[in-house]
């Protein structure tokens, strides 16, 4: 059978074919084409976000397809692709929200000439759920000669941790740490060449991450109280490499976090602070000057366009900035491309837009005008309040997480000198428009510094300071505040609901 697939809005336009002689999941047919296709759920049909359009040969309707579509999609040849199984021949449409290479605007990009000994340069890897970052270092000088992102290609096995988890107990461990090296091999012979002789390299992920590369088991992170195999660091020599993963604090503050901290401890001024790194699993430390309190808080994907139906990553075309003035949008795109959806940055702007004009009240309705419909952004995006109340559930996550650390430290708001948010989302989120929502506290404003990606900017640090007793300090010196289980935590994020 022959499979045509087609990519809506990309430029140049492109028809790929696939031929199999036998049944194949639409997923499969897109790594054939080699296009990664996201799956916010991991393809468990839960999330309801990824519907293609058959131009014809549409597969039999699914129980999945009848929750996920309305009758009249469902008719007109949408069916959802994580669920479907292709038997005969077929054109597809794909929405571009779907399909490309996850951007980082926080990336410094540069393209240094590399010295000839190539023993005098390292490679720091800040191993992300959705973006693998790498940056390559001169040893003599600490400059970074090359910076290169890739998307993280096992996000066609889900956008969070606990997807890729379950897939790796479910029997993809080698699978989910082969594809992770072969995008590091990618990145390696891209910015380095085919020899790729950089003999020493520092990773730091978050703790699942760290585990999938390793193939360690996770199934103790499957279920609470989540108990790693694992939250050592690791050091060891392979293919003439040094290798060098940054340890864990726990379950969900792992070596990125560590190596955040790492950054913030060698690289700005002393005094407390409040670092918050922005992502599906927000986490969060506050520093009283002696111990780091630390927490994640469970914002889930709404913050990264996922579970929202005009959502997005960050890939070009994603709206990452708005305003609306005398009831009109103004939008910037990423690329200035035509656009698809809202990324993170701009879903936090429009909360905030409609808040201002009094389109939604404090407990994010929209007013009757665009109860129904959803209020119109671009043509073809949409937010509706459905996706308004997913973003507020984020929002009262980060805040609740936020009070907890200071009420825990006894750190009064006051005292708090820095206010650094770290992540790619944190790097291009408008700071006025997060506490506008009440993300963060009004009182820190003035405290705020984006320090982008603290997670690759450790690993460079510790390239050239290599200071384990420095890590140790952070390590020993850090206590974990659980949110979960906690019922002040569950009155506060009540309370934060609202705007």
């Amino acid at each position: 059978m022959e499979i045509k697939i087609v990519i809506d809005g990309a430029e140049p336009q492109k028809e790929y074919v696939v031929v199999s002689e036998e049944p194949i999941s639409f997923v499969d047919a897109m790594d054939e084409i080699g296009q990664i296709f996201y799956r916010p759920c991991g393809g468990i049909g839960k999330c309801m976000s990824c519907a293609v359009r058959f131009v014809y040969g549409a597969p039999e309707i699914t129980v999945n397809d009848e929750r996920a579509l309305e009758f009249a999609e469902l008719r007109n040849g949408w069916r959802l692709g994580c669920k479907a199984i292709i038997a005969k021949d077929c054109k597809i449409q794909v929405p571009r929200a779907l399909v490309g290479e996850i951007t980082s605007p926080a990336g410094v990009f540069t393209d240094e000439q590399l010295p000839e000994d190539k023993t005098n340069i390292a490679m720091a890897v800040d191993l992300g759920t959705t973006t693998i970052a790498t940056a390559v270092v001169d040893l003599k000088t600490g400059k970074i000669l090359r910076q290169v992102n890739c998307t993280n290609s096992q996000t066609k096995f889900g956008a969070d941790v606990m997807t890729r988890i379950k897939a790796s107990i479910d029997g993809k461990s080698e699978e989910l740490s082969s594809c992770v090296r072969a995008d590091l091999r990618n990145i390696g012979t891209k910015i380095i060449g085919e020899d790729f002789l950089a003999h020493q390299i520092v990773f730091a992920g978050n703790t699942t991450m760290t585990h999938l590369i390793l193939k360690y088991p996770v199934d103790g992170m499957a279920k609470y109280p989540f108990v790693p195999y694992t939250l050592d660091g690791a050091d060891f020599v392979t293919e003439h490499k040094n290798i060098f993963f940054m340890p864990s604090i726990s379950a969900f503050v792992g070596g990125d976090i560590v190596s955040g901290l790492y950054y913030i401890k060698k690289r700005k001024p002393a005094g407390k602070f409040l670092m918050v790194d922005l992502g599906t699993n927000a986490e969060l430390v506050l520093f009283d000057g002696k111990t780091y309190y630390c927490s994640s808080a469970s914002a889930g994907p709404a913050l990264e366009g996922a579970n929202i139906s005009c959502g997005t990553a960050s890939v070009k075309g994603a709206i990452n900035h708005l305003s609306i003035s005398d009831g009109k949008c103004k939008y910037t795109t990423i690329g200035g491309e035509k656009p698809i959806g809202l990324c993170g940055s701009g879903i936090i702007d429009v909360i905030h837009e409609l808040r201002r004009n009094g389109l939604i009240d404090d407990g994010g309705l929209l007013v009757d005008e665009y109860a129904d419909t959803g209020y119109p952004i671009a043509d073809g995006v949409v937010i509706t309040g459905e996706d308004i109340q997913q973003v507020l559930l984020a929002k009262a996550a980060i805040r609740s997480g936020i009070q907890m650390l200071i009420k825990e430290s006894g750190v009064d708001i006051g005292e708090i000198e820095h206010l650094y948010v770290a992540g790619g989302l944190g790097a291009t989120v408008g700071v006025w428009a997060a506490a506008g929502i009440g993300i963060f506290p009004k009182e820190l404003l003035s405290k705020f510094e984006s320090v982008g990606n603290t997670s690759l900017l450790g690993g460079i640090a510790f390239i050239m300071d290599r200071d384990e007793a420095a890590l140790d300090e952070i390590k020993t010196n850090s206590k974990i505040v659980i949110l979960a289980t906690n019922p002040e935590f569950e009155e506060m994020f009540i309370n934060n609901l609202r705007l």
